[in-house]
């Protein structure tokens, strides 16, 4: 009977379908398959890479009379593993016994550190020809100036495997296949070990031993030339391979592939997670959500080492792409180099981690489902049911629009802390490059405290190296700059409504207040739950008159980043009705609420609140409220009759 099976990164849920719906059943996969349990063999085929980076700066270089060009200073270098080198690491560092590595390498200077580093991480390099000619060891040499990557210089584009080197890397594989529980084929460079007389001689090799083994395959050009092995490509290479892929969603691609390959078939998704099909089971998990910065390198062979390595343990196709799905998530933090991540890293991850919710409707504004009304988008379909125990609503943006405009004071604040002296200097085209980070950031770390947001302030201004190091400020300093700053914007709207030249309603969400004062009056108790500063939350509630409705349950923050109040609330009252989360309902124009709602089962809804107008659509918030994990989406609290409808509460004016 097909399966579908989709993986909430707490645990693995299958779905079995019958008569009467749905039947859930739960296995704890990560602790099973990423700590050691039987001795596994594994071998890795391809591309052996050696990879440089090199960290330069123009202080105390100078100008080449020679030349005329700006010379560099060289701050450090570090080598790497790299190519298929790097996914033996990464099996390695996950715990995996033993692991053979089979390629190329030239008689040159590169050759021998590339073996060195090999064997000082106990990678076997038995299977590692060294060829005197017509072969240079691959270097990816990559250079960065204070973050930024210069063009990468490549050796061994021209490389041409001789026939007794692709003998000897077979006869040692031979010699020693029937030991390994899987074995990687990978490919990435443009001239490498795979010319046509190899691919030839592996795959009747791979054919020979495809019951014996299990095969993986991660190319990036030769995906239909090794047909019989289990595949991971990302979404672009399985897109490619067929004309006919293009128009298919990403359930039907994997679907198709499977078709294609005839074999299992693993479609990686980059910032949106992966699925994968292997003839009776779909899977699919959900990408990472990151506020800090990134780095995507490497990424696709830790994925690859971690589902391999699980699945060598035992582990369905479903556990090893969760497996992956974490591995690669957690290398993403690791900058200007490839990640390694550890069984405890992944373990901490998956605790700690915030997902990203139904992507493809996210990014798809054209297909919006409606309810009855026309009003309230439907992400997820919800059912009926009677009036909520709690409500937890966020402050600014979703009740109070006291605080709007403050993305441009961040944004400002921000330009100026990053660029320190250096601003009056910069070009116009490294203004704008910063500005467009300023702004991916903003919208990235929208509704966490800011306490949090200047904690990464203070990692950009040291990344970017315009502010000498002894004049950077603490997280709290920029934050009380930030907070001067705001504060000094919002004065004349806050002393307008202490003196009654500005009503509450010009400076509050349309129906918000209302909308309070009807939950209140039927008893459901309201929470309050800003990433803003405490006493500041207090205050506002208090000036703008609705501070009573929550009777003391307001929550701001604390300057604690591991006390989030939104987290912090959502704990407390998930503990206090265990096993009763559909008594809780969230409101907010965040994506930080949004998350904390749905990681805990509990109904958000997201305000697609525009703050200037203080009604209607801010269709700018859709995406990062899908994202998020709102499951119902409206444009402000003027609609509230018509959540009331949809959710079945003019019905019950009693708790259920």
């Amino acid at each position: 009977m097909p399966v579908n099976l989709f993986v909430d990164n707490e645990q693995v849920r299958f779905y079995h379908k019958n008569e009467s719906g749905f039947i859930m059943q739960k296995t704890d996969a990560l602790s099973t398959f990423l700590t050691p349990s039987k001795p596994v063999a594994l071998a890795v085929i391809g591309d052996v890479c050696l990879d440089l980076a090199y960290q330069v700066t123009t202080e105390g270089g100078e100008v080449s009379v020679e030349t005329g060009l700006q010379t560099y200073s060289v701050q450090s270098v570090k080598g790497e593993l790299g190519g298929g080198c790097n996914v033996g690491l990464n099996l390695k560092t996950l715990g995996a016994q033993r692991v053979d590595m089979y390629g190329i390498v030239g008689s040159d200077l590169y050759g021998k550190v590339l073996c060195d580093l090999l064997e000082s991480h106990q990678l076997d390099t038995e299977g590692v020809q060294i060829q005197e000619e017509a072969w240079a060891t691959h270097v990816y040499h990559k250079v960065f100036e204070q973050g930024v990557e210069h063009p990468r210089f490549d050796s061994g584009n021209f490389n041409v495997p001789s026939d007794r080197s692709i003998d000897m890397l077979l006869h040692t594989l031979r010699k020693k296949i029937d030991a390994y529980d899987a074995i990687i084929i990978n490919e990435q460079v443009p001239q490498g070990l795979h010319n046509t007389v190899f691919q030839e001689r592996l795959n009747k090799l791979l054919d020979e031993y495809e019951d014996k083994v299990l095969w993986f395959a991660d190319c990036r050009k030769l995906n239909s030339v090794y047909r019989n092995a289990i595949h991971k490509v990302n979404e672009a290479e399985g897109r490619a391979l067929d004309s006919t892929f293009a128009s298919l969603s990403t359930q039907e691609l994997v679907r198709a592939l499977y078709t294609y390959f005839g074999k299992p078939t693993v479609v990686t998704l980059g910032e949106n997670g992966a699925v994968g099909f292997d003839g009776e089971t779909f899977s699919s998990v959900l990408g990472v959500h990151f506020t800090q910065q990134i780095d995507i390198v490497g990424a696709g062979d830790a994925f690859l080492a971690a589902m391999v390595l699980s699945m060598s343990r035992g582990a369905s196709l479903a556990a090893g792409i969760e497996v992956g799905n974490l591995s690669a998530a957690q290398s993403l933090l690791t900058l200007y180099g490839c990640g390694h991540p550890t069984v405890e890293e992944i373990l901490e991850l998956r605790r700690r981690a915030s997902w990203r919710y139904n992507p493809e409707k996210a990014s798809d504004g054209a297909k919006r489902v409606f309810d009855s009304s026309g009003t309230i988008e439907i992400v997820d379909s919800v059912p009926k049911r009677g009036l909520p125990k709690i409500a937890i609503f966020d402050h600014d943006g979703t009740i109070s629009t006291m605080r709007s405009g403050w993305e441009g004071v961040m944004a400002k604040m921000m330009k100026e802390a990053i660029a320190g002296p250096a601003l009056p200097v910069l070009t116009t085209e490294e203004i704008a490059n910063l500005e467009a980070e300023i702004a991916h950031f903003i919208d990235q770390t929208t509704g966490i405290q800011t306490i949090e947001q200047m904690v990464y302030l203070k990692e950009m201004v040291e990344r970017h190296g315009y502010v000498p190091s002894d004049e950077i400020l603490s997280a709290q300093e920029y934050k009380n700059v930030y907070n001067d700053d705001l504060l000094a914007m919002i004065a004349s709207k806050k002393e307008g409504v202490a003196n009654g030249t500005i009503s509450p309603d010009e400076v509050t969400m349309a129906g918000s207040v209302e909308f309070l004062h009807y939950l209140h009056k039927r008893g459901v108790k309201l929470y309050l739950a800003s990433g803003t500063d405490q006493a500041d939350v207090v205050k506002e509630a208090t000036l703008l008159g609705y501070a009573d409705l929550f009777g003391g349950r307001i929550y701001g923050s604390v300057g604690k980043i591991d006390e989030d109040p939104k987290k912090v609330v959502l704990s407390r009252m998930i503990a206090s009705l265990a096993g009763q989360e559909d008594d809780i309902i969230v409101f907010g124009d965040g994506p930080v609420e949004m998350r904390e709602a749905r990681s805990r089962g509990v109904l958000a809804v997201g305000i697609l609140s525009d703050e200037v107008r203080r009604k209607g659509e801010n269709l700018a918030k859709r995406q990062r409220l899908i994202l998020g994990g709102a499951s119902l989406l409206m444009p402000d609290f003027a609609f509230s009759k018509e959540l009331v409808t949809l959710l079945g509460w003019n019905s019950s004016e009693q708790h259920v």
